[in-house]
């Protein structure tokens, strides 16, 4: 899909937070060219949004409410669609680098990317091209070569955005009162949230839980 100097790059905004999603609009519009039409909050809504503006671009988080962003991939990939995706999340991970392109995904950045060099990611995409930073190349190839039981850590992205950040405090072996204290929660809820967790996970405690965690690079050892 090329993109003429006249046209602009029409761009759909998903994450879960809605001082992101403002933030990254507003910086985006600062250039000539870009022009947000929508955001998404939840996998759900980003896939129903995707079908009906068909944006040129898709800025998608990995870790979203419901369904998780390599399953919005997934999903995308099996319809002819025009929009293009940039995988722009806070999750550092080989494994789900390497499912995100595998699942379709034409770019793939942090969230701490420099804005300048999102806005060249969006562009080269939207040309038709792909977009990925040298420093994340060597993570492609070595979550490409994991096979099986290796690819453990792409569950992440099964879990919504609470559950990960529970599963964060779980991994700096935070007890259920301090997460509820750190999250503004009850424990009750704290409970409910590690019982998805481990559900999601194929874990049989919290321990297994932490050590998932550290693996993972969710949290380092």
């Amino acid at each position: 899909m090329n993109q003429s100097a006249q046209e602009k790059i029409t761009i759909l905004i998903a994450d879960d937070h809605a001082i992101l999603r403002e933030g990254l609009k507003g910086l985006l519009e600062e250039y000539d060219g870009l022009v947000v039409v929508g955001e998404a909050a939840t996998g759900s809504e980003t896939v129903e949004k995707v079908r009906k503006l068909k944006p040129n671009i898709l800025l998608l988080d990995l870790i979203m409410p419901g369904m998780g962003g390599v399953e919005v991939l997934e999903t995308l990939a099996a319809e002819d669609l025009p929009t293009r995706t940039i995988v722009l999340t806070g999750v550092d991970n080989d494994d789900l680098l390497a499912r995100s392109i595998k699942s379709g995904a034409a770019g793939y950045l942090l969230k701490d990317t420099a804005s300048s060099q999102l806005v060249d990611a969006i562009r080269k995409v939207a040309e038709g091209g792909c977009w990925l930073p040298p420093d994340l190349t060597a993570k492609l190839f070595r979550g490409i070569a994991k096979k099986g039981p290796a690819d453990e850590s792409a569950k992440l992205s099964l879990l919504t955005a609470r559950e990960l950040e529970v599963l964060k405090l779980l991994g700096e072996a935070k007890s259920n009162a301090q997460i509820a204290e750190e999250l503004f929660i009850s424990e009750h809820t704290v409970k409910v949230h590690v019982s998805r967790i481990l559900e999601k996970l194929g874990l049989s405690h919290r321990a297994e839980a932490v050590r998932f965690a550290i693996r993972c690079g969710v949290v380092q050892a």
